[in-house]
């Protein structure tokens, strides 16, 4: 299995439409993911994949059918190994 980095994570984002990105956003825990250009939401993910913000709680996160669901098991994995797991 491929170990998950922040730089295949960053790699990923990148391949994601905005539509996409921004779906993915909600499902990892971003505020207000319809808000910003692509590379700002990107940003956004990429801060709470390495703990440098908080995910919104998830309870109130918003249902996303078309995050990619692989591409943010990861991105929650890779923060729970970075900050460790609450």
């Amino acid at each position: 299995m491929q170990k998950i980095t922040i730089e295949n994570i960053e790699a990923r984002l990148e391949e994601l439409n905005i539509f996409e990105l921004r779906q993915t956003a909600r499902a990892v825990g971003v505020e207000r993911a319809a808000d910003g250009k692509k590379s700002e939401v990107r940003a956004k993910i990429i801060a709470i994949a390495n703990g440098t913000a908080e995910p919104v709680p998830i309870e109130n996160r918003k249902f996303c059918e078309q995050a990619d669901k692989k591409l943010v098991k990861d991105i929650q994995t890779y923060r729970e190994r970075i900050i460790g797991k609450k």
